[in-house]
C-alpha cells in the first residue's frame, strides 16, 4: 500500500453551555521498507504521525501543545492500530483539521484522534468519561476522563519527535 487511505471524522461535543466541533481529515498507509521515517513524529513502535495540514481555509493550524495531544489519542489507541496493519509500519497523516478556537480544550484533539483511529482501523471506540463542569469560571470547562479501564493517561508524555 504506498497511497494513503484518507477519512473524514467529526467529532462532537455538546454536553454544557458550550460546544467542542473537531472536523478532521486524515490518512494512513503502510511504510515501503526502503521508506525513511525521518521527519515523522515516532508515536510507538512502528506507528508514525506527520501533519501536512491544508491552508487556511481548508485547515486550521495546530500548536505544539494541540499536535501533541492529537498525538497522545494516537498513542492511546496504537496497540488496536498496530493490530489492524498487523504490526506493519504505518504512517498517519493528517491533512485538514478545522475547529472553533473560542469553543476547543486540547484534551478534544486527543479524544478526536482516538475517534478518528477507531472509525478508519474498525475497532470500538473506547470509552471515554467527558462532563461539563460549571463551576469554573467564566463559562464553564469540559472534563475528559482517558483511564477508564482501558488505558492509563498521563497529559505530559508525549511522543517523541524524530
Amino acid at each position: 500500500m504506498n497511497n494513503f487511505v484518507y477519512k473524514k471524522s467529526w467529532y462532537k461535543l455538546f454536553l454544557g453551555k458550550w460546544y467542542i466541533v473537531i472536523i478532521l481529515e486524515a490518512g494512513y498507509k503502510e511504510l515501503c521498507e526502503n521508506e525513511s521515517e525521518s521527519g515523522y513524529i515516532k508515536i510507538c513502535g512502528n506507528l508514525y504521525f506527520s501533519s501536512l495540514c491544508l491552508p487556511y481555509p481548508d485547515s486550521t493550524s495546530l500548536n505544539e501543545e494541540e499536535l501533541n495531544c492529537f498525538c497522545k489519542g494516537l498513542e492511546l489507541v496504537s496497540a488496536q492500530i498496530m493490530d489492524a496493519m498487523q504490526n506493519k509500519p504505518c504512517l498517519i497523516q493528517l491533512r485538514s483539521i478545522i475547529f472553533s478556537d473560542c469553543n476547543i480544550q486540547d484534551d478534544a484533539f486527543t479524544a478526536s484522534a482516538v475517534q478518528w483511529a477507531s472509525e478508519v482501523f474498525k475497532f470500538s471506540m473506547p470509552k471515554i468519561n467527558v462532563w461539563f463542569d460549571d463551576t469554573v469560571e467564566p463559562c464553564g470547562v469540559y472534563k475528559f476522563d482517558f483511564a477508564d479501564g482501558w488505558l492509563p493517561y498521563n497529559r505530559n508524555t508525549f511522543p517523541e519527535r524524530k
